[in-house]
């Protein structure tokens, strides 16, 4: 089953578009480009492919301690693809975040991968970006430079790697039932042959960015704008450009519908220090109560 973005019209006259879920897309490179890490820390293991059966269906971000954030309206799933290998889904339900379109699922085994830490804070958010997502390249018959782009079929899903500058922030965006906080792009071609726009199986690719020289999990990669379907087209006005939309992860970092409450990622050194101190304590009292005895 195909994931949908489903239409609407929202205030500022931007348009949601109905776009089934899919990949990254560049203004001036083919398909066989960053398709490895680039390198400089990008938390790029970490971007993992949602599957149904034997096919992709989206993109999702693993935080650390089993967990997997990717966006709601991806599914149905049956089992996460991280590098080559796929890991079965346990036995709990999705845990929805909120009203926002984001959940995060649980992988029945430990993928053996690091975390990544969220942006806590909404005045780090804007300015350039790494986005990196799975889905298809374009068509053989879509030139590079190009505008609209012509999708390719699901062979060539893969995961890619391009930039984006992070330019605006929208609150309490309504689509399919779900009310999301959302950080915007646009695919301009300014930054040149990495610029990067979501395209089909992109729902819950990651944006990340760097702030004091750590790698932030910016966004979550939502919708695309223009009715009907994503163009990767460079014209610019309030119906037919194409800007592309990451759920704000600022603003899910406090109160009761914050990711962390979950227990995602690892636990901080300092609580696990606390958990240590905890246990020494415990296990004092229970030695001084024997040599009481």
């Amino acid at each position: 089953m195909r994931v949908l973005f489903v239409s609407v019209v929202i205030v500022l006259g931007i348009w949601l578009g109905e776009v089934p879920a899919r990949a990254i897309v560049f203004f001036s490179q083919g398909n066989d480009a960053n398709l490895t890490n680039p390198g400089n820390g990008v938390p790029w293991d970490n971007v993992v492919q949602m599957r149904n059966g034997s096919s992709p269906i989206g993109t999702g971000v693993y935080l650390g301690n089993r967990y997997v954030l990717t966006a709601g309206h991806v599914g149905p799933l049956t089992s996460v693809k991280v590098g080559f290998l796929d890991y079965q889904l346990d036995s709990s339900a999705p845990i929805s975040i909120g009203t926002a379109d984001m959940k995060l699922v649980r992988l029945a085994s430990d993928p053996g991968l690091g975390t990544v830490r969220l942006n806590t804070s909404s005045a780090s958010d804007g300015g350039l970006a790494y986005l990196v997502g799975y889905g298809v390249g374009r068509a053989p018959s879509s030139l590079l430079g190009t505008s609209p782009v012509t999708w390719g079929d699901s062979s060539t899903a893969t995961k890619r790697w391009g930039t984006n500058f992070v330019d605006g922030a929208i609150s309490g965006v309504q689509v399919a039932g779900y009310t999301s906080d959302l950080l915007r792009t646009q695919f301009n071609s300014n930054l040149g042959a990495n610029e990067a726009a979501l395209t089909i199986y992109d729902s819950g690719s990651a944006l990340f960015q760097q702030i004091g020289g750590e790698w932030f999990l910016m966004g979550l990669g939502a919708y695309v704008q223009n009715s009907g379907y994503s163009l990767a087209s460079t014209d610019f006005n309030s119906r037919e450009s194409d800007d592309s939309y990451f759920i704000r992860m600022s603003s899910y970092s406090e109160g009761p519908h914050q990711i962390a409450a979950v227990g995602v990622p690892e636990p901080s050194t300092h609580k696990l220090l606390l958990v240590g101190f905890v246990m020494a304590a415990v296990f004092f009292l229970r030695r001084s109560r024997l040599f009481r005895s």
